[in-house]
């Protein structure tokens, strides 16, 4: 089902706003390991071959892309990128974001950003959805 063009006007409002991003202040690389993380969580083979991607040519280590789904565990993701990992587990996981999670984005993040990375976490979760859904 070609979804993009079925329904042009909505799912285009979708990849508007995912496109708006493009303009925060998040860090580049960082936005794109939190999209990678939400799509492997989602189970969305396309965006996270997509993400991939745009993570090697971001110059990602192919070591943080090789353990991003147990980033808990390994020592090289940053104190930022956890606290932005574990804000996009809580809320793909659990559809909320629990007070420690939160108050840990605020040592790292400016509200705008916070904004910006809540926006990111819950539009890529609607574009996964979205594919899993309605791709063939």
């Amino acid at each position: 089902m070609n979804y993009a063009e079925i329904s042009k006007e909505t799912i285009g409002y979708l990849h508007k706003s995912y496109a708006s991003l493009k303009i925060s202040p998040l860090e580049p690389s960082l936005k794109t390991l939190i999209e990678l993380r939400t799509s492997q969580i989602n189970g969305c083979a396309y965006c996270c071959a997509l993400h991939t991607d745009e993570a090697r040519k971001l110059n990602i280590p192919q070591t943080k892309l090789d353990v991003l789904p147990a980033w808990h565990t390994s020592t090289i993701f940053t104190e930022v990128e956890c606290a932005a990992l574990k804000f996009c587990e809580d809320l793909t996981y659990k559809n909320k974001c629990c007070k420690e999670a939160k108050a840990q984005l605020s040592l790292f993040f400016s509200e705008r950003e916070i904004v910006d990375l809540t926006a990111c976490i819950a539009i890529m979760n609607a574009l996964n959805r979205i594919a899993i859904s309605l791709r063939e």
